[in-house]
């Protein structure tokens, strides 16, 4: 059985569920529908330690590569877990897995992406303490949210633990501000048709936070939504959604937030431009 050969890593709230809406829409690349997206195979273990989303899913090699069955014959078998991209462990675990594979990461200011990060982990539940609270305080009982707050926003450094292992020509960086541009670049790299789409990233990834217990349920539980989606019709899911979402006002990051989280991002967030873009 073929083994998945392109992993759309992240980094997490910088378009890669934009991406996914785009490249899932390609006859020549095949996406899992259940789970959705985000399988978390190879970052099951790190998860199951630190993460509080719990949202790891499928453990066995075997019952990974089962997802993958339907999608024998399409050219490009796609992870799209973005939990493959802070794990130093993960690059290595990829490589191991599949030297030829291609991986694709898609970045956005790394301010904005790390307090994107914090409102959906507030809307969600799981961040109950100001944005302030988590930067100042970011040792011992905050490692973990600092991991989706800072972390993923060191592009530079996690880009780099990817180069260790595949060639430059094997991964494909991509800036959200410049997807429909960018877009062109990334056809090529997979050598495959190009589609004429153009996507709005404020219209495929609306804030939303849950009305009831139900959707706060199910914003806990990623992998109880993606099994009732795969049973429910696509436009009995739309109908639900107006009930059990609303959309969430946009706050805007304070300024001493801001300054706080450049002390600890800029630095990297230079090597990144001078080097990889």
């Amino acid at each position: 059985m073929r083994k998945p050969n392109l992993f759309l890593v992240g980094a997490p709230k910088a378009g890669s569920s934009l991406l996914w809406t785009m490249l899932k829409e390609h006859k020549d690349i095949f996406f899992s529908t259940n789970p959705e997206k985000e399988i978390n195979h190879f970052s099951y273990d790190e998860l199951a330690q630190n993460s509080y989303y719990k949202d790891y899913k499928v453990k066995s090699e075997d019952d990974y590569l089962k997802i993958f069955k339907k999608g024998q014959s399409v050219k490009y078998l796609a992870d799209g877990s973005v939990s493959y991209f802070a794990y130093p462990s993960i690059p290595k675990k990829l490589y191991k897995f599949n030297s030829e594979a291609k991986i694709i990461v898609i970045v956005r200011d790394p301010i904005l992406r790390a307090f994107s990060h914090y409102n959906m982990d507030k809307r969600m539940g799981y961040a109950t303490d100001s944005f302030s609270e988590y930067l100042i305080n970011k040792e011992n009982k905050y490692d973990k949210f600092i991991h989706q707050y800072i972390e993923n926003s060191l592009y530079y450094k996690h880009v780099n633990n990817y180069l260790e292992y595949f060639s430059k020509d094997q991964v494909c960086i991509l800036q959200l501000e410049n997807i429909n541009s960018d877009i062109e670049r990334l056809y090529k790299f997979l050598a495959i048709e190009k589609l004429e789409l153009k996507y709005n990233s404020e219209k495929i990834n609306v804030n939303k936070e849950p009305r009831n217990i139900i959707s706060r349920t199910l914003q806990h539980n990623r992998y109880l939504a993606t099994t009732l989606k795969n049973f429910i019709p696509k436009k009995v899911v739309s109908s639900l959604e107006f009930l059990l979402y609303k959309q969430a006002a946009r706050i805007p990051i304070k300024a001493s937030d801001r300054i706080l989280l450049e002390e600890y991002i800029n630095e990297d967030f230079s090597q990144f431009k001078k080097h990889m873009l």
